[in-house]
C-alpha cells in the first residue's frame, strides 16, 4: 500500500521546515554565510542533520530559502495599498531597522555569494523597485520623474545603502531610526518632485 501524506503529516513537515528556517536565518544574521554551517543551524534549530537535509540540499539551499522568506516578508510591508511614495520608503527602513540581522543578510551577506544566491537577492531588489514603480505610477502628477523604472531603482538603494550605514554607526550615537527614515523619505521625495 501507498503512503498517503496526511494533512497532519504536511503541517508537522511544514512546521520542522519553519523551525530550520528561523534558526538559519538567526545564524546567518549573527555570523554570516561563510561561519554558519548546517551543524550549527540544526543546533541552533534543536534539529537532526537528517531533518535539515529532508528540507534543504545544502548551505546555499537554505540561504536562498531565507533570502526568499525575507523577500515576502518586505513585500508584505511594501504590499499596503493606503502607502504612498513616503510612507513606502518609512515603512521599508523601518521594517529593516527593526530586524538587523535580516538586514544584514540581503543587504550584506547575500552579495556576490553565488550565480544562484546573487540571482534571488537581485529578484528580491527588483520586486522591491517594481512596487516603488507601480506607486510612482500610482501618483503621476506628483512627480517630475522622466524614467519611473530608474527613479525607483535610485530610492530603493538609497534606502539600502542608508540603512547600511546607519546599523554600522554605534547604537549609542546613531539617530533614532525614524528620524532617519523620515530623513530618507523626505530627501527621495524631494527629489523626486524636483526638475
Amino acid at each position: 500500500m501507498a503512503y498517503r501524506k496526511t494533512a497532519a503529516t504536511a503541517a508537522r513537515k511544514d512546521a520542522r521546515r519553519k523551525i530550520l528556517l528561523e534558526a538559519a536565518t538567526r545564524m546567518f544574521g549573527r555570523c554570516g554565510y561563510h561561519a554558519a554551517t548546517v551543524p550549527m543551524i540544526v543546533a541552533e534549530a534543536g534539529s537532526s542533520v537528517g531533518s535539515f537535509y529532508a528540507h534543504f540540499r545544502n548551505k546555499e539551499d537554505v540561504f536562498a530559502a531565507v533570502l526568499e522568506a525575507l523577500g515576502q516578508r518586505i513585500a508584505e510591508v511594501l504590499n499596503d495599498s493606503l502607502l504612498r511614495i513616503p510612507e513606502a520608503v518609512e515603512a521599508l527602513f523601518l521594517f529593516l531597522a527593526q530586524n538587523p540581522q535580516e538586514a544584514r543578510i540581503l543587504i550584506v551577506e547575500s552579495s556576490g555569494l553565488s550565480p544562484r544566491l546573487e540571482s534571488v537577492r537581485r529578484s528580491i531588489l527588483g520586486h522591491h523597485a517594481d512596487q516603488v514603480n507601480h506607486l510612482l505610477g500610482a501618483e503621476p502628477n506628483s512627480f517630475s520623474v522622466v524614467n519611473p523604472a530608474i527613479a525607483a531603482r535610485c530610492l530603493v538603494g538609497a534606502v539600502y545603502e542608508s540603512l547600511y550605514t546607519w546599523l554600522e554607526q554605534n547604537p549609542e550615537q546613531r539617530l533614532p531610526a525614524v528620524e532617519v527614515a523620515r530623513a530618507v523619505a523626505d530627501y527621495n521625495t524631494r527629489a523626486l518632485r524636483a526638475h
